[in-house]
């Protein structure tokens, strides 16, 4: 059953890395796989939250970031070190690696799929009429992480699930605090 899931799982990559690529697409992912477009993107978004509602915004913005950064926390120091799974270009050839690592650390699970899934979570409940994006958003950076051979689909979808597990705890955080704002604020 394993290597029937991991052949899968290397079929998925080589028709997302290999089958899909092509030189325009390359230019456009190395844009948008970047850590700093990614930052630019958290950056704009935190701005137009703060401007709908500041109380609020910084509330979510505080709780996300956390979410985030407790995320990389879980996913880079413990988790990935357990599982210990290399990336596609560290064990397969003819991989389009579209991206600078300055070491081939491991993939299993993806943290940047994690951070994001846990930043939609926590502002989901918030901003309905960001909801839209905020899918968007997480499906470009999953898809991101396998086109540019950065990960195995697998390390995406694990990613995912370690990132809405820990977006629903500090979710409920965040409504646990809010609602004792709230109440000693006296809005409630």
């Amino acid at each position: 059953m394993k290597n029937f899931l991991l052949d899968i799982d290397i079929k998925i990559f080589r028709f997302i890395n290999g089958t899909l690529y092509n030189p325009l697409a390359e230019r456009i992912m190395w844009i948008f796989a970047n850590d700093v477009f990614l930052i630019a993107v958290l950056f704009l978004g935190f701005i137009y939250i703060l401007k709908k509602d500041i109380i609020k915004g910084k509330i979510n913005i505080a709780f996300a970031l956390l979410a985030i950064i407790f995320t990389n926390i879980i996913n880079s120091m413990i988790l990935k070190n357990i599982f210990k799974r290399n990336r596609p270009a560290v064990d397969l050839n003819d991989v389009n690696f579209l991206v600078y690592m300055r070491k081939l650390n491991y993939a299993f699970p993806s943290t940047h799929t994690a951070m994001v899934t846990a930043l939609v979570i926590v502002l989901w409940d918030d901003y309905k009429e960001l909801r839209p994006i905020l899918f968007f958003f997480l499906l470009l950076v999953a898809f991101f992480c396998i086109y540019t051979g950065g990960h195995y689909p697998f390390d995406v979808l694990a990613g995912f699930i370690v990132g809405f597990i820990i977006g629903i705890f500090f979710n409920w955080i965040k409504k646990k605090y809010t609602n004792r704002y709230n109440t000693r604020q006296g809005y409630k």
